[in-house]
């Protein structure tokens, strides 16, 4: 089964800004600027920002992953929603991440903020901008993610799972009452205790561990990725 490693681009400017200065150091500082260097650049590197809002009355958290390369949910014993966001690549400082509340779902987007324009070039993508989202919710919500090239890791207890996913993967560890996920490109990966299952890879393998009868329904298709799913003990 192949696995895709989501790495986080690197700062193209920042690396070329720091081999650039090392030049023209005097020999007697050269074993320490470099050093201090590094760190201001890779502080200034990311934008990261983190937001709390109540859980009270939400029951669905819906998420427009497109554009977010890695997304991250978790579910804890809590009555708060705990949203971090880290930005990176030639243009994070006009990107964020919106949460708007409407009725009784919470909705997150990545959206251009400035009025820069942004080349629409896929081949240097990187450089326009990373984005990454982890979110930690309480257990029994549903969970709704769509993403072109997300890699979705979800951990936890929720009430329902649909997952929509282009390029990108899903691995989900934990339970579901009823779970949609669909993959075009990646793998799905599944831990979970009890379920009944559904699953389909048209071009990929299929490797399912038995279940007893349950109430859980899982239904998983992909059209190129493999799908497994392990029974946790």
């Amino acid at each position: 089964m192949n696995r895709n490693k989501t790495l986080k681009p690197c700062n193209y400017f920042a690396r070329l800004l720091f081999y650039g200065s090392v030049r023209f150091l005097r020999p007697s500082t050269s074993k320490l600027i470099p050093i201090f260097l590094l760190g201001i650049l890779f502080s200034q590197a990311q934008n990261k920002l983190q937001k709390i809002v109540s859980a009270d009355q939400i029951e669905t958290i819906s998420i427009n992953g497109n554009q977010i390369f890695n997304i991250s949910v978790s579910t804890v014993k809590t009555d708060e929603i705990k949203v971090t966001s880290i930005l990176d690549g030639e243009y994070q400082n006009d990107f964020q991440i919106l949460l708007k509340k409407n009725n009784n779902t919470i909705q997150l987007s990545l959206e251009h903020m400035s009025f820069t324009d942004i080349p629409d070039d896929k081949r240097n993508a990187h450089k326009v901008i990373a984005a990454m989202l982890y979110l930690e919710i309480p257990e029994k919500l549903s969970l709704h993610i769509i993403s072109d090239i997300g890699f979705v890791n979800i951990n936890g207890s929720f009430k329902s799972i649909v997952v929509e996913l282009s390029q990108g993967e899903c691995r989900v560890k934990g339970e579901a009452e009823i779970a949609t996920i669909n993959t075009l490109e990646g793998d799905i990966d599944i831990v979970t205790k009890n379920a009944r299952i559904e699953a389909n890879s048209n071009n990929g393998t299929v490797s399912i561990d038995k279940f007893t009868g349950s109430k859980s329904l899982w239904n998983l298709k992909t059209i190129n990725g493999d799908i497994t799913v392990t029974k946790q003990e």
